[in-house]
């Protein structure tokens, strides 16, 4: 839960008064026994192309991805072919005072461009989980015949807007920002040619992103990669004050759920509090309210708050449309749910 883990220290000269709230005195919690293991994955794999890599990130608190291994990968003269499902071995290793409690593959979930765990070996501080990723598709012509090239990467060096010239067929783009060659945000999806990156500009360094066009889920471009951005860190609080309000938005015409689309109406209340007690998370509000039965913005993702306040996760009925909050609580929008669903960009379930 790495929003609100990080929310939860920063606030809580907030949350010490929203104790105040009528909630369930706090419980302590024992966090060194991990029993859920939550992985982002990028796959750079292309079928007529030789080599590629697959990019994995832990997604939860208490583990960190050590390997990644490509188990089928073709030799250096032949290349990935149409039909090939690329498999990984993953090694994840727990933090210094955590270890795993009996990890299967029920207990694995994968995000990104996901995949299908098909086995895990448990060894307390050590897992090794194996996925095979989705059917590769490259036939028909390069990228099935559509035109998917991504040219002309850039930035805008005052407000870190990243863009790039949009090729004739893709329907939307997914777009992922790295620092000091080390992935910082999950895979976004868009539907313009730019991005505003300025909320992620938060100390010096080299900032770069990579981006792909997609016509659909089995036509996809090829990852492009940015030049770099290097700035120190006066500089990147100036990318933040510049970009203010603009990275609540995917861009200023897209329909996501960050926009008027969204499910809820906007309260990014950033100087707020997450806690937890003996029930579950809930938000402090800056003036000691608490979010109950709605959604509500919180740095630049959306959460639903039951009827007594706390989060909630998996699927929500929201005037009369679906919507799935993953166990970390943000809602997911243009893409999969983990039981094979897909939402839209304003979150709901597409029927």
């Amino acid at each position: 839960m790495r929003l609100k883990t990080k929310g939860l220290f920063a606030g809580l000269a907030v949350g010490a008064a929203c104790l105040t709230v009528p909630f369930p005195a706090m419980a302590s919690w024992d966090d060194d026994t991990i029993d859920e293991i939550y992985l982002d994955i990028t796959s750079y794999i292309q079928a007529g192309e030789s080599g590629g890599y697959v990019d994995v990130a832990a997604d939860g608190d208490g583990y960190d991805v050590a390997e990644v291994e490509i188990t089928n990968d073709p030799s250096k003269s032949d290349a990935w072919e149409d039909g090939d499902k690329p498999r990984l071995k993953v090694t994840v290793t727990s933090w210094d005072g955590y270890e795993f409690s009996g990890i299967s593959k029920d207990d694995v979930d994968l995000s990104g461009d996901g995949g299908t765990v098909t086995s895990v070996s448990d060894h307390d501080e050590v897992v090794y989980i194996y996925i095979t990723l989705a059917r590769l598709n490259g036939d028909g012509g390069r990228y099935g015949g559509y035109d998917l090239d991504i040219r002309s990467l850039g930035w805008d060096e005052d407000d870190g807007t990243a863009f790039w010239e949009e090729p004739e067929d893709a329907e939307r783009y997914e777009i992922r920002l790295y620092r000091d060659g080390d992935s910082i945000t999950s895979v976004k999806t868009v539907y313009n040619d730019s991005y505003n990156f300025s909320d992620e500009f938060t100390k010096g360094g080299d900032y770069y992103f990579r981006v792909r066009a997609v016509y659909n889920s089995s036509n996809k471009g090829s990852w492009e990669e940015s030049d770099v951005l290097a700035v120190d860190s006066s500089e990147a609080r100036e990318i933040r004050r510049n970009g203010e309000g603009l990275s609540a938005y995917y861009t200023s015409d897209t329909y996501g759920s960050y926009a008027s689309g969204g499910p809820g109406v906007a309260q990014n209340s950033s100087t707020g509090a997450w806690l937890l007690d003996s029930v579950g998370w809930w938000y402090c509000n800056p003036d000691k309210t608490y979010p109950v039965n709605q959604w509500q913005l919180i740095n630049n993702y959306w959460y639903y708050f039951n009827e007594a306040g706390y989060m909630v996760t998996g699927w929500i009925l929201w005037n009369n449309k679906w919507y799935y909050c993953q166990p970390s609580g943000e809602m997911l929008a243009n893409t999969t749910t983990p039981d094979g669903y897909y939402v839209g960009a304003d979150g709901s379930w597409i029927q």
